[in-house]
């Protein structure tokens, strides 16, 4: 595997993932004042993940739009542990993550891991592959890398 060098500078936020109690309210709030386009609201089943190393059942459902050209995805915890149960436990509602779409997640993993970054939460449904890594202290945001991964290297990210 070719060195990995977190490089920011060349990836586009694809995504900005916001957190709150309330995502149909949130939703109509941004559509209003904002403009941003009706989102599309998702059923949430629940699902496995790991979160801090340990396997969790989690529940949420997710608001779907976008907005400056980027993805806007609301997430609503319903149960089970996991980043977006911790964000809102310090009674924090809003921004949580920015998401890069990429090609790799492998790469990117192995890539954190060595710069001593570890995975906060990972997980998939169907194809999409996803893994948030712990870079609130040093970058001021949780950083989430997710891929979609073909039909015959369906699997969940490594940890």
């Amino acid at each position: 595997m070719e060195e990995f060098k977190l490089d920011l500078a060349s990836q586009k936020v694809s995504q900005l993932g916001y957190v709150y109690k309330d995502i149909r309210k949130q939703a109509e709030i941004m559509e209003s004042l904002y403009n941003v386009p009706k989102f599309a609201i998702l059923k949430g089943e629940p699902h496995t993940i790991t979160y801090r190393g340990k396997e969790s059942v989690m529940k949420t459902s997710i608001a779907i739009s976008t907005y400056f050209n980027t993805q806007i995805e609301l997430i609503q915890w319903h149960e089970g542990d996991c980043l977006y149960k911790e964000f809102l436990d310090k009674g924090r509602e809003g921004l949580q993550h920015i998401s890069l779409f990429v090609q790799d997640l492998d790469k990117y993993i192995e890539g954190f891991k060595k710069m001593g970054i570890e995975i906060i939460q990972s997980g998939a449904i169907g194809r999409q592959h996803w893994a948030y890594f712990d870079t609130e202290k040093t970058f001021g945001i949780v950083i989430e890398v997710q891929a979609t991964v073909s039909r015959k290297k369906k699997r969940p990210p490594k940890k």
